[in-house]
């Protein structure tokens, strides 16, 4: 329940603190004295958009603040035990919000920051408001199934109707992907199956190349080769007097003699035993090599092909080996993977069919449930229909399911199903949509009872009504005004209207006026009772205040307000 509400800076509201009490509150006063604003500004405080023209003039913010109650058990204490924020059964939920020159929103439950989304949230569960504007969402008949999913209480259910139906479209969305990429996976997969056979024909392994290359120029160059190396073993060691090896020996034995006499070319001695030792393993070596050294022309010939070969390869995957072996990986990967699109689209066909037989039995548990819903809203609306001025009145909430084109239902965010009211004013006339009846009386009515019906089912505890007497007067008025009390018997009701035959019904009475103060205008509120009240309800039944028969009018009428309590 709302318990006290402020607002700084907002229009024509320099400063306005509201206290609320349980039951019925309307609000009155002199068109233009700014009754809706007050409407205007809870809506503000409760997520509504608005634009910084809202601000007062010469105004930097407006702000807006309000007290709740509520039970610890209900939705509203839930939703703060979810969200971490801190507070205790019984006391009081403080809601800020802000709205800053530059355009820029901000709100506060408790002392938390929070989003705009996360403050219409939370808010849905504390204040539900009927504005004008309801008129026209009430004539769209998109909304009507909305309404009737709220009355049976089947929100929760749509939204996982809702998750099933978008995995399933998801499911579809890419089973179709799959299929329209079939053709062109097909042509994927014959290229790729070629690289494939043509790499691994030749069987190319890492720096192949490189050395084959090698063992061509050995070959290819066998006869140059083997006579440089015979050279150099004439000269290094042949067994004449004049090679390297019998030159140094004797260079060595020289030496040794000498060390005997100069101890000091011992060093050298040894360095030339050194260089003797290692000349004669290289020798022995290149022998060892010369002798090894054949020519194959055979082995040339296949060294040549192999290249040629590997020469290809390199042509169309290269320009290095390495690039070759590469895209022979890159290439066994994806079709690996085409490979297993085809499974997985296997698997996704499955899925997708199976998702959608569950889609559909969601939707049909749903759209039994909404035709029993449906019938029992359709009576609760008449009855209070019935006792707010239409008594031959006929209400239908008609719920028709959606066929497609081959004659099966069809499936939509929001089920089967398609709702709309329909209502016959008066008898002998044909049941209409809601959409063409013309009254502005009859609607406003209408919105009421479905208001009603819906607060009924769920636990919002404050209902605002901004101008519910819109077209209506008269015998209808009291109707109006008589049932707005009864709602207010187990919610809080607050109301602004021009009808004194609501406004008597009330268990308090804020009149709002408008006034000059050194050339600003402003508005302001004070609680009527006693002979204020009087002469207020006296106003609204003739516009006078000053009128006697008026004015006993209006204390007849509050009188058998109160005689009735």
């Amino acid at each position: 329940m709302l318990e006290q509400l402020s607002v700084r800076n907002f229009a024509i509201i320099e400063s306005i603190d509201i206290d609320f009490s349980p039951g019925m509150t309307v609000f009155s006063g002199e068109t233009g004295t700014g009754k809706s604003l007050i409407v205007d500004a809870l809506g503000f405080l409760l997520g509504a958009r608005v634009d910084n023209s809202i601000i007062r003039e010469g105004a930097t913010e407006c702000a807006v603040s309000g007290l709740f109650s509520a039970s610890s058990d209900s939705q509203v204490g839930n939703w703060l035990k979810e969200n971490g924020i801190e507070w205790q059964p019984n006391e009081e939920i403080l809601l800020r919000r802000v709205l800053k020159q530059n355009g820029r929103t901000l709100a506060w439950i408790q002392d938390r920051q929070v989003s705009r989304n996360e403050l219409l949230e939370f808010t849905q569960n504390l204040v539900d408001i009927h504005g004008q504007h309801e008129h026209q969402r009430l004539i769209d008949s998109s909304t009507h199934l909305d309404m009737l999913d709220a009355y049976a209480g089947l929100e929760d259910e749509l939204r996982s109707y809702q998750k099933l139906y978008l995995e399933w479209k998801e499911a579809a969305r890419q089973l179709q992907e799959l299929l329209e990429q079939k053709a062109k996976r097909a042509q994927e997969v014959d290229y790729l199956d070629f690289v494939i056979r043509d790499i691994a024909s030749i069987k190319p392994k890492p720096n192949e190349d490189n050395e084959l290359l090698a063992e061509e120029k050995i070959l290819s160059e066998h006869e140059k080769l083997f006579g440089a190396v015979s050279e150099a073993l004439m000269f290094l060691d042949s067994d004449e007097s004049a090679d390297v090896l019998h030159a140094l020996k004797k260079v060595r034995a020289n030496i040794e003699t000498a060390r005997t006499i100069d101890i000091r070319l011992g060093s050298f001695s040894e360095r030339l035993s050194t260089a003797y030792y290692e000349l004669e393993d290289v020798s022995e070596s290149l022998n060892e090599y010369k002798a090894s050294l054949r020519f194959d022309p055979d082995r040339l010939e296949s060294i040549e092909r192999r290249l040629a070969d590997l020469q290809r390869l390199k042509h169309k995957y290269g320009p290095k080996l390495d690039d070759v072996l590469q895209a022979y990986e890159r290439a066994r990967r994806r079709l690996e993977s085409l490979e297993h699109a085809e499974e997985n689209a296997e698997e996704l066909e499955k899925k997708e069919k199976t998702l959608e037989k569950e889609v559909f039995n969601r939707a049909y548990q749903l759209s039994e449930k909404r035709m029993i819903a449906a019938v029992s809203m359709s009576s609760s609306i008449k009855e209070i229909v019935k006792n707010l001025g239409m008594p031959e009145a006929q209400v239908n909430l008609r719920l028709k399911r959606i066929i497609d084109e081959r004659g099966e239902y069809r499936t939509t965010p929001r089920g089967i199903d398609e709702a709309e009211f329909f209502i016959a004013p008066n008898p002998g006339e044909p049941e209409l949509p809601l959409s063409r009846i013309a009254s502005g009386g009859e609607l406003s009515r209408f919105a009421l009872a479905i208001k009603a019906v819906l607060a009924s089912k769920d636990e919002v505890e404050t209902l605002v009504f901004d101008e519910i007497d819109s077209g209506i007067g008269g015998q209808v008025g009291v109707a109006v005004g008589e049932y707005l009390k009864q709602l207010s018997q187990y919610r809080q009701v607050l109301c602004v209207t021009h009808l004194a035959t609501i406004a008597v019904q009330a268990d308090h009475q804020g009149k709002v006026e408008k006034s000059v103060s050194k050339g600003r205008t402003g508005a302001s509120i004070r609680f009527l009772s006693g002979k204020e009240r009087e002469t207020e309800i006296a106003r609204m039944l003739s516009g006078s205040s000053e009128s006697e028969v008026s004015r006993i009018h209006a204390a007849e009428l509050l009188k058998k307000a109160i005689s009735h309590d």
